[in-house]
């Protein structure tokens, strides 16, 4: 072999194998399709995670709602409403304002929807409501006492609403330890007891 057929060698460029360049193309697939998946699995896991928080946010402010219903049936008839349907009623056929004796115009009435997941909760059972409560003038006196509370707070906690129309979350012990309004004129020595705690007041 002369040398110019040496360098004629030296100079021809290395042929790629397409072979080798056909197996990395379905492997950069591979690999794209495997990030995206996690990707799209990470924003589900994150959108069920939030989704309780969302719930819970929705039950609260569901909850003042009814709180504000209930206080304006309180308002307008002097009593509080005897049941679910007698609220709901009162809210759809609000009565028209009283004449006016004064030169300042008499309170309308308020109309408040009360929402239909709320009404759902109470005619099952999940959400407790104290019916022909006793109510005072005194927001910070009808805070001490619970209005309605979700059912099995006293197990495993849940959300509750005071008489005074503020709506939180409770522990189970710390719901134990609230006592429910009275109904009617009862006086506030006699609480009403709640589900569970009879044992207690017998051993007293």
């Amino acid at each position: 072999m002369n040398s110019k057929e040496h360098e004629e060698i030296e100079e021809t460029p290395p042929q790629s194998d397409p072979v080798t360049n056909s197996s990395r193309t379905p492997l950069t697939v591979r690999a794209l399709v495997i990030v995206l998946l996690i990707v799209v699995c990470i924003g589900v896991y994150l959108e069920q995670t939030r989704q309780p928080d969302q719930n819970e946010s929705a039950l609260k402010g569901e909850l003042q709602i009814l709180g504000l219903a209930y206080h304006e049936f309180h308002r307008v008839r002097e009593q509080s409403p005897p049941n679910l349907d007698a609220l709901i009623d009162f809210m759809n056929n609000p009565p028209p304002p009283p004449k006016q004796t004064s030169i300042v115009p008499p309170d309308s009435v308020s109309v408040v929807e009360i929402p239909p997941s709320i009404q759902e909760m109470v005619r099952k059972g999940q959400l407790v409501v104290i019916w022909d409560a006793y109510l005072t003038n005194s927001g910070q006196e009808n805070d001490k006492y619970l209005l309605a509370y979700e059912k099995d707070s006293a197990t495993n906690g849940g959300f509750v609403l005071t008489a005074a129309g503020r709506a939180f979350e409770l522990a189970a012990d710390a719901f134990k330890a609230y006592p429910l309004v009275t109904t009617k004129a009862k006086s506030e020595d006699q609480i009403e007891i709640k589900p569970g705690d009879s044992n207690k007041e017998e051993s007293e």
